[in-house]
């Protein structure tokens, strides 16, 4: 059965704010932008990043280098296959199948993260979640421009980091002590037109909430990111010329008790057209142990979540929705 249509957010449900205090502004411009960034963790758990620093020719550049990578015949990016890489690194196939048959998701994907040679004292054995990426041949300019961009949106991320200190009343680099060596991850993702004799309730993307502590999404023109709002409605985050969908994910909800809200989403792509978006997770050093800051306890609102050691909850949950052959 088709999944209905359903209307554009508005912006009680996925605000706009304009990041450029953050670059440019003085402390009161700094403090008064961190509000309404952490107005919105706490009420929609989504909002558009508009004026964030990143340049326009670095955001065309990845797009074309996604498109140009993805038009390439199978066996070509099956040569970077994820399924052999020692660290999550690599190519996924359209319509892959993980250890859990139920996380199917009808797109496909190249991911990197932080490069890591093989031997580096910061990758050693059995964290299995660093070390090198794997980059095709073709198109020639991907791992340049992929590594340019993944650097863009660190220094993205560190603003929007001190940003939710500051909004909390926390020391501007609070959360950044979790970062030293982070997990962060750079994901190309294309969604092809779905056929017609696609199962019924298989989407682009299934409903899920992210895992890490949130996401600076790029998305193309044609839609198709849809957001559970707090009545429970899905809406569409329909593209905005110019900026970024940041969501809050799991960890930052946890390390907040609650007071930051992770919400579901998912991706339907009712254009017709190839669909590409460009998502950067931001997961924090793989020994972090994520649960409730103490600020956020007290005897009227105890700890709601349990603690979670990063490396190990994300290779278990990787492995459930990506295949990939033992080490």
């Amino acid at each position: 059965m088709p999944i209905e249509p359903v209307r554009q957010a508005d912006p009680s449900e996925i605000p706009v704010i304009d990041l450029s205090p953050l670059i440019d502004g003085d402390a009161d411009a700094k403090r008064r932008v961190s509000a309404e960034i952490v107005h919105a963790a706490e009420n929609t758990g989504f909002f558009y990043a508009a004026n964030h620093g990143v340049p326009r020719e670095l955001v065309d550049g990845v797009f074309n280098v996604a498109a140009a990578f993805f038009a390439q015949p199978a066996e070509e990016k099956l040569q970077i296959g994820l399924e052999t890489s020692t660290c999550y690194r690599g190519y996924l196939p359209l319509d892959s199948k993980g250890s859990d048959p139920t996380q199917r998701n009808y797109l496909e994907a190249f991911q990197m993260g932080e490069e890591r040679p093989e031997g580096d004292p910061e990758a050693p054995a059995g964290k299995n979640l660093a070390g090198p990426n794997q980059w095709p041949a073709r198109p020639q300019e991907l791992k340049d421009t992929m590594l340019a961009y993944h650097a863009a949106m660190g220094q993205l991320a560190e603003r929007l980091h001190r940003a939710f200190a500051i909004g909390i009343d926390f020391p501007e680099d609070y959360f950044l002590r979790y970062y030293k060596n982070a997990l962060n991850q750079l994901r190309l993702l294309h969604y092809p037109p779905p056929p017609a004799d696609l199962d019924d309730g298989v989407m682009g993307a299934r409903v899920h909430s992210d895992t890490g502590s949130f996401t600076i999404l790029l998305q193309d023109t044609n839609g198709g990111l849809e957001v559970e709002s707090r009545s429970g409605e899905w809406v569409a985050a329909t593209p905005i010329e110019g900026t970024f969908v940041i969501n809050i994910g799991d960890m930052l909800e946890n390390w907040t008790n609650g007071r930051f809200i992770s919400i579901k989403h998912r991706v339907v792509n009712r254009s017709g057209a190839e669909r590409y978006s460009i998502p950067y997770f931001l997961n924090p050093d793989y020994d972090a142990l994520v649960e409730p800051f103490p600020e956020f306890v007290s005897d009227d609102n105890p700890p709601r979540f349990e603690p979670v050691h990063v490396g190990q909850f994300l290779s278990h949950r990787f492995d459930s929705i990506w295949p990939r052959k033992p080490i």
